[in-house]
C-alpha cells in the first residue's frame, strides 16, 4: 500500500472529525452520555476514515463515490446517540447545516489551491488542499460555535413546532448536494479569466446566506415563542382578573351581612322576650340559608383554593361533575402563579375535552399534594372521546392546529422546576401527571 496516497486520502476524510463536532455541539444538550457519545464519535471517524482511505488506496476510488455511504452510516449514528424527544426532522436540519459548512469549505479549498492541483495525477486533492479545507473547516467551526450553534441549542430548547423542523431541513440539504456537484472535475477550468474570483464569491455569498437563514429561522423561532409567552402571561392574567372579582364579591357580601346583623340581633331578641319560638326558628332557617358559603373551600391555599373555585363553578355549569383532592398547605414553597398556570390550563384542556362526551360519561378528578417538603405532585384526569391528534410523537390541539397553548404553558412552567409532565391514555381515560422539585 502506498502510505504516501493512504496519508492523503486520510486527510481528505478528516474533514468528518469538524462536522461531527458541529453536529455533536448542537445536539449536546440531547445526546445520550454525551461524553460517552463523543468518545464514540472520535473512534468511530477515525475508524471510518482509516476504512475508507484503505479501500480508495487499493482500488484507487475517488473519495466522493464514498460519500452517499458515509453520509448514510452518520447519520444513523448520529440518530441512535440522540434521546427519543429529538425528531428526524431536527436531526436531519442540523445533519445538513453541518454538511452544507464542510461542503463549502472543500469547494473553497479545491478552487483556492486550483493552481497545485491542475498537477495532482491522483484522484485525491494535493495534501495541502486537505490541510487547506481542514484550516476553513476549523474557522468555520469556530464561528458557527459562537453563533449558530448557540441558535440551533436554543431552537431545540424552547421551540418544538415540528413542521418548523420538516420544512426547514430539505433547504439545507438540497444545498449541500448542489455544493458538490459543483466540485470542479478539472481544476484547470478554474483558473480560465475570473471563474476563480467569481467562484470564491459565490460560495462565500452562499456562506453568508446560510448564516442569513439560520439567523432568521432562529428570530422567527424567538419571536413566535416570546407571543406564544404574552399569550399565556394574558391567559393568566385573566384568571387573576376572575379571581380577583369573585373575591371582591365575596368581601362586599360579607361586608353587607356584618352591618345588616345588628338588625338581625334586634329581630331575634324580640322574637325571644315575645316568646314567639316558631317564629324565631323560621327566621333563623332563613338566616342560616343566606349566610350559607356558596361553594365550600376546596383548599388550604387561597390562590389555588380561588382558581378552584371558579373551575367548580364553571364545570357545574358545564354538567361537568369534578372531584376534588386537593391537600396544599396555605403557604406554598413556589410562587403560586406558577402552579395556577399548570393547574388552570390542565382544567381548562380537561373541561374542553369533557364537553365532547355524553353527561353521563363526564367526570374530572383533580389531585395535588406534597409528597415531600421539596416536591408537590398534580395529577388531572378525565374521560375523553378517544380522539387525540398526534404528529411525530407530539400531542396537538383539538381546538385549532397546531401544538395546544395550554399543554405547552404548563410544560413551560414545569420545566422551570426541573419537573416532569407525562400523559397517560387507557380506554377513554386521559391523565397528566406532573412532578415538580421546589
Amino acid at each position: 500500500m502506498d502510505l504516501a496516497l493512504f496519508g492523503r486520502y486520510f486527510l481528505d476524510f478528516a474533514l468528518l472529525y469538524p462536522s461531527a463536532f458541529l453536529c455533536l455541539a448542537s445536539l449536546w444538550e440531547k445526546l445520550r452520555t454525551p461524553r460517552r457519545t463523543a468518545c464514540i464519535a472520535a473512534g468511530c471517524i477515525t475508524l471510518l476514515c482509516i476504512g475508507c482511505a484503505a479501500l480508495c488506496t487499493v482500488f484507487g476510488q475517488n473519495s466522493n463515490s464514498l460519500l452517499p455511504a458515509i453520509v448514510l452510516v452518520s447519520f444513523w449514528l448520529l440518530r441512535w446517540r440522540v434521546t427519543p424527544e429529538v425528531t428526524v426532522s431536527q436531526t436531519a436540519f442540523l445533519f445538513s447545516i453541518s454538511a452544507v459548512m464542510m461542503a463549502v469549505c472543500s469547494l473553497l479549498s479545491t478552487v483556492l489551491n486550483a493552481r497545485a492541483e491542475i498537477s495532482n495525477p491522483q484522484t485525491v486533492c494535493l495534501a495541502s488542499t486537505a490541510l487547506l479545507r481542514l484550516g476553513l473547516a476549523t474557522v468555520l467551526t469556530v464561528l458557527f460555535w459562537f453563533t449558530a450553534v448557540q441558535w440551533s441549542r436554543w431552537l431545540l430548547r424552547e421551540y418544538s413546532g415540528e413542521a418548523f423542523w420538516q420544512s426547514a431541513w430539505p433547504l439545507p440539504a438540497l444545498y449541500a448536494v448542489f455544493l458538490v456537484y459543483c466540485m470542479p472535475l478539472n481544476p484547470a477550468v478554474v483558473l480560465v479569466g475570473r471563474l476563480k474570483i467569481i467562484s470564491v464569491l459565490a460560495v462565500s455569498i452562499s456562506l453568508f446566506g446560510i448564516f442569513l437563514l439560520l439567523y432568521e429561522m432562529y428570530r422567527v423561532a424567538r419571536e413566535f415563542a416570546r407571543n406564544a409567552r404574552l399569550d399565556r402571561e394574558n391567559q393568566l392574567l385573566a384568571m387573576e382578573s376572575r379571581r380577583y372579582m369573585e373575591l371582591q364579591t365575596y368581601l362586599d357580601n360579607t361586608r353587607r351581612l356584618r352591618h345588616d346583623f345588628r338588625q338581625h340581633l334586634h329581630v331575634i331578641a324580640g322574637l325571644t322576650e315575645t316568646g314567639q319560638l316558631e317564629e324565631l326558628k323560621s327566621y333563623l332557617r332563613q338566616y342560616e340559608s343566606e349566610l350559607s358559603e356558596h361553594r365550600p373551600s376546596l383548599c388550604a391555599n387561597a390562590a389555588v383554593d380561588a382558581l378552584a373555585g371558579y373551575y367548580d363553578h364553571a364545570a357545574g355549569q358545564q354538567g361537568v361533575p369534578v372531584e376534588w383532592k386537593l391537600a396544599l398547605p396555605r403557604q406554598l414553597p413556589m410562587p403560586e402563579a406558577d402552579l395556577c398556570t399548570i393547574l388552570g390550563n390542565l382544567l381548562e384542556n380537561a373541561l374542553h375535552a369533557s364537553q365532547k362526551l355524553p353527561p353521563e360519561q363526564r367526570r374530572v378528578q383533580v389531585m395535588a399534594q406534597m409528597l415531600s417538603p421539596a416536591m408537590l405532585g398534580l395529577v388531572v384526569e378525565n374521560h375523553y372521546d378517544g380522539v387525540l391528534k398526534k404528529q411525530q410523537g407530539i400531542l396537538h390541539s383539538t381546538k385549532h392546529e397546531g401544538t395546544g397553548i395550554g399543554l405547552v404553558s404548563a410544560e413551560t412552567v414545569v420545566h422551570k422546576y426541573n419537573g416532569s409532565l407525562h400523559l397517560e391514555t387507557e380506554e377513554h381515560l386521559f391523565r397528566v401527571n406532573v412532578l415538580l422539585n421546589l
